[in-house]
């Protein structure tokens, strides 16, 4: 089941926090009669460690709906929140090149394009347009999985 695999990636990112999860699970709770174990253990979860325990025995890694790598899914998600003013321009830029992230490994990372534009930035020459174009065609992958996530069982009442 691929929306577990969407929802340990927008936990990974921190774009869903605590209060994220338990109410889409608690909304799945409410409104669908026949659900599995994990939804409840989900609800349940009161940090991102319990998060990951509950939903590790049933996470796919990769099946033919995968599309994207999760690295580049998270490098989405950082983007939207810097977007969305949930992340400083500064703490995006460490993330992005940061050995030690989730989002290491992403497409394109160790391009020099992508080196020379962060690096830029992080020097205070900040081309918002250069970063824009390197980092959009992450946040439709992110979107997508959003979407999905969100309106899983919507339709099963």
């Amino acid at each position: 089941m691929i929306e577990v695999s969407y929802l340990h990636t927008i936990v990974l990112s921190g774009y869903w926090t605590e209060e994220h999860w338990q109410s889409w699970a608690d909304e799945l709770i409410l409104h669908n009669s026949e659900l599995e174990c994990w939804v409840y253990d989900v609800a349940f979860a009161k940090d991102k460690d319990e998060l990951l325990l509950a939903i590790a025995q049933v996470l796919v890694v990769f099946d033919e709906e995968t599309s994207y790598s999760e690295q580049d899914v998270i490098v989405g998600y950082y983007y939207m929140m810097y977007l969305e003013g949930r992340m400083g321009l500064e703490e995006l830029l460490y993330r992005l090149s940061d050995e030690d992230d989730d989002s290491y490994g992403y497409q394109g990372r160790d391009s020099q394009k992508t080196i020379d534009i962060i690096d830029r930035a992080k020097k205070g020459e900040k081309n918002l347009e250069e970063l824009d174009a390197l980092l959009t065609p992450f946040v439709k992958p992110a979107k997508e999985q959003l979407y999905k996530l969100t309106h899983y069982l919507m339709n099963d009442n």
